[in-house]
């Protein structure tokens, strides 16, 4: 009786292990088989964050003209703008996570601007930007700050969607009043600076 017991167990793992080879699956796609079992949507997605963590970043810069400027750029962790595309059945979004600068301009020990940069920023001050799918990063232009004897700073605007770039400069005079103009270039890249 103990032999006939261990020979149907024997036998049992026999049949088990051989009829357990895949052949159910050699017929079907891979994705038809993530399909089956619930996978299909972590395989399918691809999700990147730009920038993956929070990021700061301040600067500090004194003009000799009397201007102090004081930068606080920033990522919003919540808010972002998503460029998505699909490539070999792969839905890609990547994630942009928006700038916003901190601005904080004295002359001659008085503060004259204190403001937040950002879209809303922009938008009010010239609405005719297209700002939906755009990035906001703003540094001081110390180049044409002394040639304008005011505080310029210069805001680079990046579509993400269609990779386009627009610049403009953000003129402050010495009393806190500030003109937003749309250039041509940034300085930095003005091959007659």
């Amino acid at each position: 009786m103990k032999q006939f017991i261990f020979l149907l167990v024997i036998a049992t793992i026999g049949i088990v292990s051989i009829s357990c080879n895949g052949r159910d699956r050699v017929f079907k796609t891979n994705t038809e088989v993530l399909i089956e079992n619930k996978l299909l949507d972590s395989f399918s997605e691809n999700i990147t964050y730009v920038p993956e963590t929070y990021t700061e970043v301040a600067t500090d810069t004194i003009l000799y003209n009397g201007f102090h400027v004081k930068l606080k750029t920033y990522t919003i962790m919540d808010k972002h703008i998503v460029n998505e595309f699909k490539q070999d059945s792969i839905v890609y979004k990547k994630y942009y996570r928006e700038f916003v600068t901190d601005v904080i301009v004295t002359k001659n020990d008085k503060e004259i601007f204190n403001e937040r940069i950002d879209k809303e920023f922009i938008h009010k001050h010239n609405n005719n930007l297209q700002l939906n799918k755009a990035i906001i990063n703003v540094m001081v232009n110390q180049v044409s700050s002394v040639k304008n004897h005011g505080l310029v700073l210069s805001a680079m605007i990046k579509d993400i969607q269609n990779e386009t770039i627009t610049f403009c400069d953000i003129l402050i005079d010495s009393e806190g009043n500030l003109v937003l103009k749309e250039v041509q270039e940034l300085y930095a890249f003005n091959e007659q600076t």
